[in-house]
């Protein structure tokens, strides 16, 4: 939102509605037309693929970075993927009408859109990639920073229920990486909050998986 010109802010401004975002609050459900789409100024998304039996697997994050749904950017009525809210914030909401008459409206505001959309396509495609080149610990570290990004915050809260979910492995193996980490000093963890305390390292153990999608979006949006 930060990055509209007047005119498009002008345009946007009468049709937003401020949200507060609960965690586990369902933004958009499989197969159901995305009425609202939202433009985050706090919290954090998760955007998750589901099997015909049940199993889930989180392919993406989205906080103040983005919004909500680049499927309604791109023309879609709805989408087969379901977001809910990760961590707790707040967000512009605006009637998904509303939203595509500004982007037919404006050159400028549709080709931002298009550009986060761009940016949350690399962002997946190397969500991709973490899951068959890095070990658990790696992915976790790598989904640690860009949760610290979105939350600006080195703490922030999360249950080993909900990383089993986000990193689609078994709530054993979740323990076992957040012990290794903390082993060897890089996050602190208590009841339900895990603290960033070595973020370099942390990078170190993501690589390449962590940054390149972080540079797309400085590339097409900015800081």
């Amino acid at each position: 939102m930060a990055k509209l010109s007047l005119a498009d802010r002008a345009r946007i401004v009468p049709h937003l509605s401020l949200v507060t975002l609960t965690q586990r609050m369902s933004l958009v459900r499989p197969g159901q037309i995305i009425e609202r789409c939202y433009f985050f100024e706090s919290g954090v998304a998760s955007v998750v693929s589901s099997t015909a039996d049940g199993k889930q697997a989180e392919i993406g994050i989205i906080g103040r970075e983005g919004m909500v749904d680049v499927a309604a950017v791109m023309g879609g009525a709805s989408s087969p993927l379901e977001v809910f809210i990760q961590m707790p914030g707040e967000a512009f909401a605006i009637p998904t009408g509303e939203l595509t008459i500004i982007l037919d409206e404006s050159r400028d505001f549709r080709r931002l859109l298009l550009g986060f959309a761009h940016s949350f396509l690399i962002q997946v495609s190397h969500t991709a990639l973490a899951k068959v080149a890095l070990n658990i610990e790696d992915r976790l570290a790598r989904w640690l920073l860009m949760s610290c990004d979105r939350s600006e915050s080195d703490t922030f809260p999360v249950t080993h229920e909900f990383l089993s979910l986000m990193l689609g492995v078994r709530r054993a193996g979740v323990t076992d990486a957040l012990n290794n980490l903390a082993g060897s000093g890089l996050i602190g963890t208590s009841r339900g909050q895990i603290t960033i305390l070595d973020r370099r390292a942390l990078e170190k153990r993501a690589g390449d998986n962590y940054g390149v999608p972080e540079a797309n979006y400085r590339d097409l949006i900015g800081d």
